[in-house]
């Protein structure tokens, strides 16, 4: 699978549970049959790919620190990125950080709403797995958020 991914080798994962993820996402058929790559992402000192979160204040909007997600799954079209599914994966023990809680929550709302808004079609999604999932339920949430999303 090395055309569907490896920007830098090697990986510097902070979990096996990252690697059994990118494992498993490039095992999947339509990586090939729709032209998807998946970046690792999550290595703060690599990566140029990280947002800016914000949540809701009493006088507009308030600060919560920059995110940088796990993973990208890319489509390109005409050797551009069309579409990308932003991947989160998350250990249990660390879900319940209200500092992240905040971040997944601009994610989950004000990121994909207004970035698919600007390019006037869906192109981004947000896809949060969490280790308490079995590895079936986690390939099978991956598996379907692409067929719906790319297809």
């Amino acid at each position: 699978q090395k055309d569907r991914s490896f920007h830098y080798l090697p990986y510097r994962t902070d979990s096996s549970f990252e690697q059994i993820f990118l494992d498993e996402a490039l095992k999947l058929q339509e990586m090939d049959s729709l032209g998807l790559e998946v970046y690792y992402n999550g290595d703060r000192a690599m990566t140029e790919f990280k947002i800016r979160c914000y949540k809701r204040a009493e006088r507009g909007w308030q600060y919560v620190g920059m995110y940088t997600p796990d993973f990208l799954i890319i489509q390109r079209r005409e050797g551009k990125i069309h579409k990308a599914i932003i991947v989160e994966t998350k250990g249990g023990i660390y879900a319940n950080d209200p500092t992240f809680k905040d971040k997944r929550a601009f994610m989950e709302t004000e990121f994909l709403r207004g970035n698919n808004a600007a390019f006037g079609y869906d192109r981004f999604e947000y896809l949060y797995l969490e280790d308490t999932l079995s590895d079936t339920e986690r390939i099978n949430a991956v598996h379907q958020k692409i067929v719906t999303f790319f297809k």
